[in-house]
Order: structure tokens, then sequence, then C-alpha cells
């Protein structure tokens, strides 16, 4: 199976009402994590990484967009169960159209993290810019209309988004000819307690009134039991990021409680991969998430449908 196109992985998940999920990985063992995951539970899934993470300005390395690309390309092929690569909420243009020239499956322009706002006819313009690239080199292209809420768990503090409004998001897809859209129906960015509440009123209209697979940004902030609800009403994706990594710190931060590093052989720490490796223990925490998930969406043995 391994590799497939993104509208393949729509439909498929449209028809069977279940939603792949995309785990957004930061490194190998975490890319790995997430296949290893989906193979044990048989389930369709996306991988990639965060433009605007791997692009940030103020990152000590800079990072090669191209590295990243071969290596999830690399990991897709060689999985049991069909994959897909994202690169998801990139606010630079030019770095998403070069994912598209590079080989990403889907890739998506959207200025979550931005200083300033930008106004709806240049974010239209600019989608219709990346669509017409994209298209010519095989990728989908995922738009966003509304403004997700934003947690900032170090503050404490909540910046109010705004709900997606159906007519607008209507026009918005006819006009730049995106493949999946990204919605805001009570979901939030980088909220991790799980208790946001959908408007399923919401979602049932726009499911009604979008003729593209609709998208949950924000999976950490929704309860488990709403994944599979929405999934049954017409999502076809949800992401994942935080969560992951919540988990792979928890574990960090429990292993050097419960050990006493400086006197372990370092290799048993990092590199050997037995039972001591904390990378294998990471991975572990996040193949634990990520199981859980697919099952919340409805995506256990979807892979057997193929």
């Amino acid at each position: 199976m391994s590799r497939v196109s993104v509208k393949t992985l729509m439909e498929h998940a449209l028809e069977h009402k279940y939603a792949v999920g995309y785990f957004e990985s930061w490194n190998l063992e975490s890319a790995l994590a997430v296949v290893r995951a989906a193979e044990n539970v048989k389930s369709p899934v996306m991988i990639g990484v965060c433009g605007t993470y791997i692009g940030e300005p103020k990152r000590k390395y800079k990072e090669s967009l191209t590295v990243y690309q071969a290596m999830l390309s690399r990991i897709a092929e060689e999985a049991k169960v069909p994959v897909a690569l994202l690169l998801n909420e990139s606010d630079d243009e030019e770095m998403v159209i070069r994912a598209a020239e590079n080989g990403f499956d889907m890739v998506m322009y959207a200025p979550v993290f931005a200083a300033e706002e930008v106004p709806f006819d240049e974010l239209t313009k600019i989608q219709k810019r990346i669509v017409e690239k994209a298209h010519k080199n095989g990728a989908a292209v995922e738009g966003e209309v509304g403004e997700l809420p934003l947690y900032n768990s170090a503050a404490g503090k909540l910046h109010e988004g705004e709900d997606t409004d159906p007519e607008l998001c209507a026009a918005f897809v006819k006009e730049t000819g995106i493949d999946t859209v990204a919605v805001s129906v009570g979901n939030c960015h980088l909220k991790e307690d799980g208790m946001v509440t959908i408007n399923y009123d919401a979602l049932k209209v726009l499911a009604e009134r979008i003729d593209i697979p609709l998208v949950l940004h924000g999976g950490t902030s929704i309860p488990r039991e709403d994944l599979g609800k929405a999934a049954a009403m017409g999502v076809a994706k949800v992401n994942f990021g935080t969560g992951m990594k919540r988990a792979v710190l928890n574990t960090v931060k429990n292993y050097l409680a419960e050990h006493e590093i400086d006197q372990m052989d370092p290799n048993d720490v990092l590199g050997r991969g037995g039972e001591k490796d904390l990378l294998v223990l990471e991975q572990e925490a996040v193949i634990r998430y990520v199981e859980e998930t697919i099952r919340a969406m409805n995506g256990e043995n979807k892979a057997l449908r193929w």
C-alpha cells in the first residue's frame, strides 16, 4: 500500500465514515512512531511537518525542506498502510510552492502565528497562486476559512477566533480551487485539555454547503467522543501535534525522575534501542497516543478496506 494521493485518501475516509489523522512530526523518531502506530491498528495516515516551525526565522539552525521531504517520503514508501505527506501551516508562500514541487502530497498556506492578519482578499490571491502551481506538480492544497482560537499554554491566555461562515467558505473554495478546507467550529489551536465544545449545528451546515472534504485543526483540544461523531458528519481529516509532544515531554520527565542518569551507560539511554533507551520510550508514548486517537476517529482497520 504505502504512498497514496490525498484525493484517494479523502474519498476513502468519506466513503467509510472515518477521519484520517494527520499527526505532525518534528524528527525521525516521531515520524516513525506515527507510522508504526498506524500499522498496528491498520489505518491510513498522514505524516508531515509544520512549515511555520521549520521555517521559523529565529531557529538557531536553518532547516532543509528537502531533507524533511526525503525522510518522510522514504518512511511512507516503506509503510504497510496508506500514507500521504503534508507540509502543514506554512506562512511562507514560497516554501509552500517549493514543498509541492519537491514531492509533498499536500501543502497548506496558513499564517496562523503571524503578527498581522492577512486580509481575506489577499489570502484568496495567495491561495489561487499556490493552487495553480501545486496542481501542476500533482499536489493537493488545503485552505482555511475562519480562525481557530489560539491558546497560549505558557501564559494561560486564549486568543479568540472566528467561526467559519458557510457562504464565505463556499465562495472561497470555488474561487481558489483548494482541495480540502479547515474550518472553525469550536476547535482550538494548542489547547491540550480535550474540552472544547464542537458546534455540531455549524458543522452540519458546512458539510451540506461545502463540496470538498472538511478538516479540523487543533485535534488535541477536541474530546475523544467528538472525533468519531465529526468523522461521521463529513470531517475527513483531523490534525494533531501538541498532544503528541506533551506525551513525549511527560515521558522524558518521568524517565529523569526514575533513573540515575549519571550512573547509566549513555549508550543504553540513547542509541542502543533497548528497553532503557529514552528514544524508544518516547516513540512508544507517541505510538500509544496515535493508536488511541485513530480508534476515536473510527480509523482502525480501515486500511483493510483499501
